[in-house]
């Protein structure tokens, strides 16, 4: 399971976002450091505080808080998008942390971004 740990400038972890494995779609949790469970592996993983959904193929998907509510969108914008240069439109609502939304952003842009690299060198 692909999985990115989530630092402030200052190197404080904050926490870690990881692809879910099962799901109808891909689907990214985000755990919070210090948020009750232990390890990072089955059981004993604490609740995510968000998750990711949406259209990941057209980088358009939203953050959504464990209760539910939409707390973030990104959507990728403009008419040149290449792998090595993306542009992005972030969407954060009052009380959301919005270096993290970007941090979560980027970890997911840099996760298609290798299973892109990763299927054009298997056809190639």
């Amino acid at each position: 399971t692909p999985s990115y740990d989530l630092y402030r400038s200052d190197g404080t972890k904050i926490g870690w976002m990881e692809k879910k494995l099962i799901s109808f779609g891909d689907c990214f949790d985000v755990f919070m450091e210090g948020k009750g469970g232990f390890g990072v592996t089955g059981l004993f993983k604490p609740t995510p505080a968000y998750r990711i959904e949406g259209d990941f193929l057209d980088r358009q998907f939203a953050f959504k808080s464990a209760e539910g509510k939409v707390v973030a969108r990104a959507s990728m914008d403009g008419w040149v998008q290449i792998d090595m240069m993306n542009h992005y439109q972030l969407q954060v609502s009052d009380g959301m942390d919005a270096l993290l939304a970007l941090a979560c952003v980027c970890c997911i842009d840099e996760e298609f971004d290798e299973e892109h690299k990763k299927r054009r060198e298997e056809r190639d």
